[in-house]
């Protein structure tokens, strides 16, 4: 798996979004603990972000991981990487 080095939230997102219309499949992660955020499979059809945990396999809902409801800046405060 190749990865992409750290980088803010927002160019991470846009670097997953350009890799998804070269046909890539990835996702980003970032140092928050077992987060992930993927492509919607249906996108463009529905919202581009899911949010999935790495230690299960449905999407995430923060109570399962046992951590704090994120709001927007402990989200910019990660560093993230697009892996692919």
């Amino acid at each position: 798996m190749n990865g992409e080095d750290k980088m803010n939230l927002l160019d991470a997102v846009n670097k997953l979004l350009k890799l998804n219309k070269q046909g890539v499949s990835a996702h980003i992660e970032g140092t928050m603990p077992d987060a992930q955020i993927r492509l919607n499979k249906d996108y463009p059809d529905s919202a581009p972000l899911e949010l999935w945990g790495t230690k299960v396999s449905d999407q995430t809902m923060w109570e399962y991981l046992g951590m704090w409801n994120p709001g927007i800046n402990d989200w910019q405060s990660q560093s993230w990487q697009v892996k692919y």
